[in-house]
């Protein structure tokens, strides 16, 4: 099993992120399972939800890469639309997904 990041990792991660990204108004540690291990700036209630509709989507979208066969292991996701942003950034131990506004 893989080792969950802790509280402090995951608080310097944030600062690094919005320091470089100040539109950057939530973040969210998911579990490779689709269950969220560290949030900021959402609700949890919020980030269950998040976390599940995007674990699925990242199940999906390494379902496409392999199926056009363009390339090897998913390294990062970016849904942009007119409103914000989410970026999703999946490791071996955990997912990393900011959101940002426009």
């Amino acid at each position: 099993m893989p080792a969950i990041p802790k509280r402090e990792i995951f608080e310097r991660i944030i600062q690094n992120i919005t320091s470089k990204f100040p539109d950057v108004y939530a973040a969210l540690f998911i579990s490779p399972e689709g269950f969220p291990i560290n949030t900021w700036g959402v609700s949890l209630e919020r980030a269950e939800e998040i976390s599940a509709l995007l674990s699925a989507l990242i199940g999906k979208t390494k379902e496409v890469i392999m199926q056009v066969k363009e390339g090897g292991a998913l390294q990062f996701i970016q849904i942009q639309t007119d409103m914000g942003g989410i970026r999703v950034a999946p490791q071996e131990e955990f997912i990393l997904v900011t959101m940002t506004k426009s």
